[in-house]
């Protein structure tokens, strides 16, 4: 046999190895050297043991020890997964003490942050988190979840711990390590237990080092229809209503992680069934989160100069019917958007703002003239998210003093009823909820409300006459929310209030 084809052949096992040991991480050791067996028996035949022999010492002793590796940290995979099934019927503050140990382990004598980083994702999806939180302070390293909108303390790690799992995050989202004083944007894709991970990454610099936040995106996810969005049924009538005009601006406004986006998807959807092929749809999103199949989606890229300004107005000269821009940011893409919203397109957009009134406040502030504010909108939705109550634990509770005053002070007379409070059980994880669900108001535009914008009242008054002409304010849906049980009046007023 040539030394070529000796060579080739050495090629050949350390890969037939090394691909044996990827196996031995999914099925474990001993499946993993049987199928080393299989592999190298079909690749050189009977005679290959004798061969075998003569293969030098190195290149063995490398794919080995590749395979060894790999086989190892198969086992602790597998293993891994196990203990965290076995959570599956605790509570989260068990899960999260759990994900604690696990990262301490990780990082309490030589730190060892791509282990700690897993730990900490592989945690963050058991506990079905929306963000987790790498937050620097003087004395520790802060990690948090937040789980149905509120945040739990994970762990406090040592500072020096930071730089280092701040790089591997950047590493993964491909972001600049060196650039450390000036924000960046990201995604990362993660391999995790068999399946992938998918994550928005913002970096920010503060006072005692770079703060992280990642948005975890959960995958698979089919696209949300108006009915699946659970409004109240005013809201998704009116909703459907304002997304069949053939022109004009819908925008919807809330605080982060209130489910705006969430809405825009279903809206689009929407369109496309009482459309179909007959329309053409675009957006601008800054990320994409979802994969639309009926719309072409452009991912804005700042760096690249592919602004919502800029690509908004490139877009325009595509001849699209519908448009939705992720967010309105400044006047630029505020004025360009008026006069598509003016001449023929159909725009969805969110805007910052406190309520469906103050949307119009916020763009004056940019320096949008109120006449052509009046003209190009014809809706407006706000919304927020409340936590819904565990039905296998709540338990029935009279408002007291302080929540009957808060809502008197919105104008709003609690009526005689019915009405619950959170507990927690093992069905909630000890939560007292087990989800989310929208409480919204929306305004649509007719005469009386254009007049009023186009004098410029007060976003109080305006709200109040948006009251007058059939508009349901945010609080009183909520208050319908918890007089069926659903939230509680303290959850209402703690988003709404």
């Amino acid at each position: 046999m040539s030394a070529t084809v000796r060579g080739l052949l050495g090629i050949a096992l350390i890969g037939a190895l090394s691909g044996a040991a990827a196996i031995g991480a999914s099925v474990g050791a001993g499946d993993a050297w049987r199928e080393i067996v299989r592999q190298f028996w079909a690749a050189f035949g009977t005679g290959g043991w004798a061969w075998l022999i003569r293969v030098t010492a190195l290149a063995s002793a490398i794919a080995l020890c590749l395979g060894l590796a790999e086989v190892l940290l198969g086992i602790r995979r597998v293993r891994v997964r196990a203990d965290y099934d076995g959570l599956s019927t605790g509570n989260v503050q068990e899960a999260i003490a759990e994900v604690r140990r696990r990262i301490a382990d990780c990082t309490s004598q030589a730190p060892d942050v791509v282990a700690a980083f897993t730990e900490l994702v592989r945690g963050a999806v058991k506990v079905s988190a929306s963000d987790i939180h790498v937050s620097p302070t003087p004395d520790a390293l802060k990690l948090t979840y937040r789980v149905h909108g509120t945040l739990h303390e994970v762990a406090m790690l040592d500072p020096m711990v930071q730089a280092p799992l701040v790089t591997r995050v950047k590493v993964l989202a491909r972001l600049d390590t060196y650039v450390k004083n000036s924000p960046q944007d990201g995604r990362l894709v993660m391999a995790l237990d068999g399946g992938s991970i998918e994550a928005r990454v913002s970096t920010l610099p503060t006072e005692g080092g770079e703060r992280v936040v990642l948005r975890l995106v959960r995958g698979s996810r089919a696209v949300p229809d108006v009915e699946s969005l659970t409004f109240s049924q005013e809201v998704r009538d009116g909703l459907v209503d304002v997304v069949n005009r053939p022109q004009g601006l819908l925008f919807v406004t809330g605080p982060v992680g209130s489910g705006k986006t969430t809405t825009l998807y279903a809206a689009l959807k929407q369109i496309s069934l009482n459309r179909g092929r007959t329309t053409t749809m675009v957006t601008l999103e800054d990320p994409i989160e979802l994969e639309l199949p009926f719309a072409t989606q452009t991912q804005m890229h700042p760096k690249a100069g592919m602004t919502f300004a800029g690509t908004l107005r490139s877009v325009l000269r595509q001849d699209p019917n519908v448009l939705m821009v992720g967010e309105i940011r400044d006047k630029e893409t505020a004025e360009i958007a008026m006069q598509a919203g003016l001449t023929g397109h159909l725009i969805l957009t969110t805007v910052h703002g406190q309520s469906a009134a103050g949307v119009f406040a916020r763009l004056v502030e940019m320096g949008i003239e109120p006449f052509i504010l009046a003209s190009a909108t014809v809706g407006c939705l706000s919304q927020r998210l409340v936590r819904t109550l565990c039905t296998a634990c709540r338990r029935e509770a009279k408002p007291d003093a302080m929540i009957t005053d808060r809502f008197a002070q919105a104008g709003i007379v609690l009526p005689a009823g019915q009405y619950f409070e959170h507990v927690g059980c093992d069905f909630c994880e000890g939560q007292g909820f087990t989800g989310r669900l929208p409480i919204a108001e929306l305004l649509i535009l007719n005469e009386p409300v254009r007049r009023a914008i186009n004098a410029r009242v007060p976003t109080n008054e305006l709200h109040q006459l948006a009251v007058s002409e059939g508009m349901t304010p945010l609080l009183r849906d909520g208050l319908s929310r918890a007089q069926r049980g659903e939230t509680s009046l303290l959850e209402v007023l703690r988003v709404a209030g």
